[in-house]
C-alpha cells in the first residue's frame, strides 16, 4: 500500500511539474507573439540628417555652439531668410513673413513684423513682385553681421518696373545655440541706367 502511494506521489509531482512546465511554455510563447505584433505594428520613427547642396559634412563641418557659429552656417542661415525676406510675389508673400518670424529674436519681432506685414500690403495692392540677386556677401561672424550686396529686381505683371543695386544688412543674436534676427535693413543704390530708362515709361 505504501509503495503505491509513493508511486502515486510521484506521477502526481511528475504531472504537476510538466503540466508547470507547459503553462510558462504557453506563456512565452503567447508574450513572444504579443511582443512580434508589437514590432510589426509599431511605427518607426525615421530622422533624417540634411546636409545643405555644396557642402561635404565629412569634409567640412557645420559647428555652432552658445558663442561660436561657423562662418558658412552663418552665410546659409542668412541666404534661406534672404530669400524669404526678398523673392516675393501676392502668392507667396503671407507665407514667406510667417517663415521668417519663426526666426526672429523676441525683442524685434515686432518691428520686424510690422515692416513685412507692411511690405505684404503693398506687394498685393500693386500685385507686384520682388526679387533679389545675391552678388556677394561680407559676414562677420564675430559680430553677427552679414552684409550681402546684389541686384534688386521689381516687376508688375511681367513688367521689369525696376532694376537697381542695393544691399541688405543683416543682424543676429544667438541663444543657445540658434541664430535669431535682429534686423534687416535694405539700403538702396542710386538707380543705373537701365531702371532709369524703364521708370521714364
Amino acid at each position: 500500500m505504501k509503495a503505491y502511494e509513493l508511486i502515486s506521489a510521484d506521477m502526481a509531482a511528475r504531472l504537476g511539474l510538466k503540466r508547470l512546465t507547459l503553462t510558462m511554455l504557453c506563456v512565452s510563447l503567447l508574450t513572444n507573439c504579443f511582443l512580434g505584433a508589437m514590432i510589426t505594428l509599431k511605427d518607426e520613427a525615421v530622422t533624417t540628417v540634411l546636409i545643405p547642396i555644396g557642402l561635404n559634412e565629412s569634409t567640412h563641418p557645420l559647428t555652432v555652439s552658445d558663442s561660436h557659429v561657423d562662418q558658412d552656417y552663418l552665410m546659409l542661415v542668412a541666404r534661406d531668410l534672404l530669400s524669404l525676406a526678398m523673392n516675393v510675389s501676392p502668392v507667396n508673400v503671407d507665407f514667406n513673413r510667417k517663415m521668417l518670424l519663426k526666426h526672429a529674436s523676441p525683442s524685434s519681432f515686432g518691428t520686424l513684423d510690422e515692416a513685412l506685414e507692411e511690405k505684404a500690403s503693398q506687394i498685393k495692392r500693386l500685385r507686384a513682385s520682388s526679387y533679389f540677386a545675391v552678388e556677394n556677401m561680407d559676414i562677420d561672424t564675430k559680430n553677427l553681421v552679414v552684409h550681402a550686396q546684389g541686384i534688386k529686381s521689381h516687376f508688375i505683371g511681367k513688367t521689369e518696373t525696376l532694376r537697381q543695386k542695393t544691399d541688405v544688412l543683416m543682424r543676429f543674436n544667438l541663444i543657445a545655440g540658434k541664430l535669431q534676427l535682429l534686423s534687416l535693413e535694405e539700403i538702396e543704390h542710386l538707380k543705373n541706367k537701365n531702371s532709369a530708362a524703364v521708370d521714364s515709361h
